[in-house]
């Protein structure tokens, strides 16, 4: 009896899950992002290139906008030649978008993106040889824009192509420095 009930329970709760999630849409999406610093480390050398990838989810609000929510980790660079021994910055992002978007024919449609969220800047670094290991974390507000291209090859399924952009003001001494993430991303998109 408790395994029909539970069984019962199941299927219940099953259907009408699927009916909320009707039309939601849930992706994956991995690539390059590069940084501008703003000159912040203009006197030390550094890859300004790593990989990123990020997860996200969508609601339709009408025929032509969905709201997102986006977590991306958006990578991280290692200062060199510094009087650092050792200095490595990653940041991870979460923000809210507002996705635009048409369809040129059944299958493609672009879209473009706008929206805020937060940023965080996970710091470690060595000060002197031999020291021990400082570990910071700061955040701050991120302006999150894109644009993009889908290729909806299933009914449930759609590969994409975007360049997303993330920019945030990040102080330091008695400046502050406009840092800017910017990259091509290739991702897959479910549609429930």
């Amino acid at each position: 009896m408790r395994t029909l009930f539970a069984i019962t329970l199941l299927v219940f709760t099953a259907s009408t899950q699927a009916s909320w999630l009707e039309g939601k849409m849930m992706g994956v999406h991995v690539g390059q992002i590069s940084y501008d610093t703003d000159g912040l480390y203009d006197d030390y050398r550094f890859d300004d290139r790593a990989s990123s990838w990020g997860l996200y989810t969508a609601a339709p609000v009408n025929d032509w906008l969905d709201l997102e929510v986006h977590y991306n980790y958006l990578g991280g660079y290692e200062i060199k030649d510094s009087v650092f021994h050792y200095w490595k910055d990653r940041f991870h992002s979460l923000t809210t978008t507002a996705r635009f978007h048409t369809h040129l024919t059944p299958q493609w449609s672009i879209y473009a993106r706008a929206g805020f969220g937060v940023v965080l800047l996970d710091q470690q670094a060595i000060i002197w040889e031999g020291g021990s290991r400082l570990d910071t974390a700061s955040g701050g507000g991120d302006i999150h824009l894109g644009a993009g291209l889908a290729w909806q090859f299933h009914s449930k399924l759609a590969l994409t192509l975007d360049y997303q952009l993330h920019s945030f003001l990040m102080e330091s001494g008695y400046s502050d420095y406009l840092q800017t993430l910017s990259g091509f991303n290739a991702g897959l998109r479910y549609t429930f």
